[in-house]
């Protein structure tokens, strides 16, 4: 028997061995990793960046290195287990953008129900409750040939997924500054106000003359510094790093604070609020100091030349002006018009309204369904000849109908805000992400009332056959929200007009 103990012992080490090797291999999950997408071209809001911020924008592309390692991290039912050893990456592609790894998960982990994997390149983490929390960035060799900032990266991915798509957990602002004053500005990007700091801060300067400076800093915004010569432009490129790497970021009442020559300047609200500032999203504004004031230049059009035709995804196709009738800008009022009047006027009467015999309201000479109040001409809405859009800018134009105003309204995410101090309304399609502003410019009467507060937009269309003398309007009083509303067809209102084509 004895010379058989040996032997026995070294077969249950055998089957232990076999038996563990077996478990491991159990808990052996192979993932294909993936770097963050690249769309270099775009420079809308939320357009997806991959790199480091170079002089000529986002252009040097993260790629796999053989000395990544990335940082795993398992969660189920309410726990968090992290492993002992970061994954060591293996078969990288030709071009940098995939590699392979492999983690074997805990023990502790049941592999018969559901589980989450976190996997965190770029950021030192902690576990905080049942939270992955990142802390701060690292740096490395290898993007660029030279050692860089590697933005810090995460995925999550379920029990049964085979692909670790990693995403950015940055949100970026690009901050294009023109300096439209007369002399030279030193400007020192301070961040955006919010009303908590649920981020930490880095940034890198994009200097005029092409050259890159600046370093990592955290919760350092005074050193993110560029000077502007007078009439020229510069770029400030900020990135904030969410402390929890699981959901979205958002901010509330977000207000551009910098130190312009050594003073403060605060501007008003952002035009489109940063409610959700997504991870790898980057957030184009375009912001003037024109030598007292730093304000937001108009982030709905492409360029000065308005009026633009604006897409916002609607049903119908229809497409709308970025900016009012006889304004320059998106926030500016513009002209009042009454209603089947081309040309404005310094006052709003029954008496000299074109279409009242006499000023008389019961004696309408046109665009008349009710007997009582003139003579019936079954005219519905403007004819062309009337159409303060069409006149004034040609027949690609018209006043919308109450039907488009309605469109408008129903199939955007509509808010009250001030853009550049005017307050009025922001419609942002729930389509395309594009919008427009309407300002509130006011109604005129013994000059021009409740200007800042007050809306009031003329459709083409009036109540035909029981009040011929009122017209529809979508107006907005007082931050009380949108409303359809009748409107003395003689009064003054603002026209937002919409696009139609040749004819």
């Amino acid at each position: 028997m004895k010379k058989f103990a040996p032997l026995l012992l070294f077969l249950i080490i055998v089957v232990l061995l076999t038996s563990c090797e077996e478990d491991i291999e159990k808990r052996q999950v192979t993932f294909t990793a993936m770097m963050p997408s690249d769309d270099l071209s775009s420079s809308r809001l939320g357009s997806i960046i991959n790199g480091v911020p170079a002089a000529d924008g986002f252009n040097l592309n993260a790629q796999w290195k053989e000395s990544d390692k990335i940082q795993i991290f398992v969660r189920q039912d309410g726990k968090v287990y992290q492993l002992e050893s970061p994954a060591t990456i293996y078969d990288i592609s030709s071009d940098g953008k995939t590699c392979s790894f492999q983690i074997t998960l805990p023990k502790s982990v049941n592999r018969d129900h559901d589980y989450d994997i976190i996997g965190v390149m770029g950021a030192e983490t902690v576990i905080h409750e049942s939270n992955v929390i990142g802390v701060c960035t690292m740096k490395r060799v290898g993007i660029d040939g030279s050692e860089s900032l590697l933005l810090p990266m995460w995925f999550t991915a379920k029990k049964g997924s085979s692909q670790a798509k990693f995403r950015h957990f940055c949100a970026y602002e690009i901050l294009n500054v023109k300096n439209v004053s007369d002399a030279s500005i030193t400007f020192r990007h301070s961040g955006f106000k919010a009303l908590s700091r649920w981020y930490r801060y880095s940034g890198s300067v994009s200097l005029p003359d092409g050259n890159v400076g600046g370093q990592e800093v955290q919760n350092d915004v005074e050193s993110n510094e560029i000077t502007i010569p007078a009439g020229g432009t510069g770029t400030i490129v900020s990135w904030y790093i969410p402390i929890t790497i699981v959901a979205d970021v958002t901010i509330d009442n977000a207000k551009l604070k910098a130190v312009v020559n050594g003073k403060d300047a605060t501007t008003v609200d952002a035009m489109i609020s940063y409610k959700i500032q997504a991870r790898g999203n980057a957030y184009y504004m375009e912001v003037n100091w024109d030598g007292s004031t730093l304000y937001f230049s108009n982030e709905f059009c492409p360029n000065g030349n308005h009026p633009h035709i604006i897409d916002l995804g609607l049903p119908s196709g229809t497409k709308w002006a970025c900016c009012n009738l006889g304004a320059n800008i998106p926030t500016e009022g513009g002209d009042f018009y009454a209603w089947g009047e081309t040309a404005t006027k310094p006052y709003f009467a029954k008496y000299n309204y074109k279409w009242y015999l006499s000023g008389d309201d019961h004696n309408i000479t046109k665009y008349c369904g009710n007997s009582s109040f003139g003579t019936v001409d079954n005219r519905i809405e403007l004819e062309p000849e009337d159409d303060a859009a069409y006149v004034n800018w040609g027949p690609e134009w018209r006043t919308p109908s109450l039907r488009q105003l309605y469109e408008l309204k129903n199939n955007c995410t509509t808010k009250w805000t001030k853009v550049n101090g005017v307050g009025g309304f922001l419609f942002k399609s729930n389509t395309d992400g594009k919008a427009i502003f309407l300002p509130a410019a006011g109604w005129p009467y013994n000059g021009v009332q409740d200007v800042g507060s007050d809306g009031r937009y003329l459709s083409c269309m009036y109540y035909y056959d029981v009040r011929p003398d009122l017209v529809y309007i979508l107006a907005f009083q007082n931050q009380g929200g949108l409303t359809g509303y009748y409107y003395n067809r003689h009064s003054g209102a603002s026209v937002r007009a919409v696009y139609v084509g040749q004819e």
